[in-house]
């Protein structure tokens, strides 16, 4: 009807009208419609700009998955080197089910060579040991498991006990415990643990942890507590080596040796550092009780002067 009504109009007002629709009708209308193509490729864009975010994080997950899966290998590899013979390689499967924070499941059996109460190790330390074993797989308990007893000894010798595993609160869940220290054997924070080698299971030289703190609570008249920070976390291990019981008495003191002796010379260097600052801290004092003891025998001389210096009059005295 608008369009009938434009035809039987003069020219000039026509123009008017329709410049009139144009600009209070159709320009709205048309600007309506290219903001809503634009949020619609805005929208777009930003929905792929997100994929493509997303998709890079994953491919960066999965980067460091992959990474740190190559380094479980690769030290691995330089585990079995040390080792040589003796062990049976295996993929551990970390089973979710029921008690999976206590046990592992291992891709290796009876037909790789996997035998029960095996001593299970990664190339950081000790991982636990083979509790049951089937033709083509093991299950092994680690060192969270309320069974789990190792023999440990300090590198040097010089204190020996029982490790298990701590049964604390919090953080202090995923520790260990060594009990049965002899009182007379104190340990320094930061000191590795290794196993002793009685009771057969374990051989000597198995890195197990190190020491945090001694357990207050747990200290008696005879013997000492100590929690140690262990030197494997389970729950990241993607493969480890199953020993052998003739690997047991061969000894493989030799494979944690560098790892323990590092640990060892890390503890001398902070015993060195604290002696160091405890003998400034003495010089300090020393030096302060001297500076005060030359101040209060200059006041002494002082009023020791004064005290016998003559008056004035003594003096005009003939």
């Amino acid at each position: 009807m608008v369009a009938a009504l434009l035809l039987i109009l003069p020219p000039a007002p026509r123009d008017r009208v329709a410049a009139t629709i144009r600009g209070n009708l159709i320009g709205p209308l048309a600007m309506l419609q290219t903001r809503a193509l634009q949020t619609g490729r805005a929208l777009a864009t930003q929905d792929s700009l997100q994929q493509a975010n997303d998709s890079v994080v994953i491919r960066a997950q999965r980067l460091d998955a992959v990474e740190a899966e190559n380094a479980q290998l690769r030290d691995l590899l330089g585990l079995g080197r040390a080792l040589q013979w003796g062990f049976v390689p295996a993929e551990a499967l970390n089973d979710r089910g029921d008690g999976a924070e206590h046990t592992l499941l291992l891709s290796a059996g009876a037909t790789q060579g996997v035998q029960r109460l095996g001593a299970v190790v990664s190339a950081a330390g000790l991982v636990g040991l083979v509790q049951t074993v089937d033709a083509r797989t093991s299950v092994a308990i680690v060192w969270p498991h309320p069974d789990f007893r190792v023999s440990a000894t300090t590198a040097d010798g010089s204190a020996v006990g029982i490790v298990t595993a701590h049964e604390g609160e919090g953080a202090d869940r995923w520790l260990l415990e060594l009990h049965g220290v002899p009182y007379r054997s104190s340990i320094s924070i930061g000191t590795p643990v290794v196993s002793s080698g009685l009771g057969g299971v374990f051989p000597r030289g198995i890195l197990i942890g190190t020491v945090v703190r001694v357990l207050r609570a747990e200290t008696t008249g005879w013997s000492r507590s100590y929690l140690l920070r262990p030197a494997v976390r389970p729950s990241e291990l993607q493969s480890v080596m199953v020993l052998v019981p003739e690997r047991n008495a061969e000894g493989v003191e030799s494979v944690w040796r560098a790892r323990v002796e590092a640990l060892e010379r890390r503890v001398r260097a902070a015993g060195d550092s604290l002696a160091a600052r405890a003998a400034a801290d003495s010089a300090a004092r020393a030096d302060s009780a001297t500076a005060a003891d030359t101040s209060q025998r200059v006041d002494s001389t002082t009023t020791s002067t004064a005290s016998v210096a003559p008056t004035p009059s003594a003096r005009r005295r003939p």
